[in-house]
């Protein structure tokens, strides 16, 4: 292949990538919100073990670790998020600090970590869905 049909077949994939429906862009962060939540529930469960009762009204804080598409609002343009439910609030303090207590950053450091994992799996995502729309397989 010289090197105006290798343009010309970038220029495809350019094209298509730009063409993605909201709900195939969704599927592609899907995949990357799913990588980082099991990310933070790892690290959560980690650093602050499941062991005290049995977590109150909200349950444990490892338990409310999920993703969903469409962003924090629910609109759905696109955006996936991973995340903390109703005790959020109670990660912030854990990973940021307060007054009384000392901020160990395990949200920030999971972040971190799973920064890799997470573009990994949305490239394999967003390879599939360009092979099903340029009529390949799906693999």
């Amino acid at each position: 292949m010289d090197m105006s049909e290798a343009l010309d077949e970038w220029l495809k994939q350019v094209s298509k990538a730009a063409q993605l429906s909201i709900k195939d862009q969704e599927k592609i962060t899907k995949a990357g919100a799913d990588v980082l939540a099991t990310k933070l529930q790892e690290d959560t469960k980690a650093k602050h073990p499941d062991t005290k009762g049995d977590g109150g009204a909200y349950g444990h804080l490892s338990e409310d670790i999920s993703a969903a598409v469409g962003d924090i609002d629910g609109d759905h343009n696109g955006k996936s998020v991973a995340g903390f439910g109703s005790k959020a609030f109670v990660a912030r303090f854990l990973n940021d600090g307060t007054k009384k207590i000392h901020g160990d950053h395990f949200v920030d450091d999971a972040r971190d970590d799973a920064k890799d994992a997470v573009f990994a799996a949305e490239a394999e995502e967003y390879k599939k869905i360009i092979a099903k729309l340029s009529g390949g397989d799906e693999h």
